[in-house]
């Protein structure tokens, strides 16, 4: 595996990881579609909604699960990063509890990603 430093973006980190694959604007009529991630056979989408960015993990079968929301480039890509990590360990053939496993990790990342709310009075 090819050392790459905690300093470059998750971006970079990720295109470094063996077995992922950081497609940019796969679809050329779909602007919003910034880059779909492939890490073996999961599969998430990063796209921009204005300013900000939102993931999602396509699970199969048309499930889609959320990995961050209203987020920067940076942090977007971060999470890709975070979720990858976390389901390292977890086959990717189906079986229910390896199902169960990936949707814990999305919504482990999704809490940590979470926007902060803005309590302006």
């Amino acid at each position: 595996m090819a050392f790459i430093s905690v300093d470059q973006p998750a971006r970079a980190r990720l295109a470094a990881m063996r077995r992922v694959s950081v497609l940019d604007r796969p679809l050329h009529h779909d602007q919003t579609l910034v880059a779909m991630v492939m890490a073996g056979v999961r599969c998430m989408d990063i796209r921009a909604e204005g300013d900000t960015y939102r993931v999602d993990l396509h699970l199969r079968l048309g499930k889609w699960l959320p990995l961050a929301d209203g987020v920067t480039e940076e942090a977007a890509f971060a999470a890709v990063l975070a979720f990858v990590s976390l389901v390292a360990s977890v086959p990717q053939e189906y079986a229910p509890e390896h199902d169960a496993a990936e949707c814990a990790a999305a919504a482990e990342v999704y809490a940590a990603f979470a926007s902060p709310l803005s309590i302006a009075a």
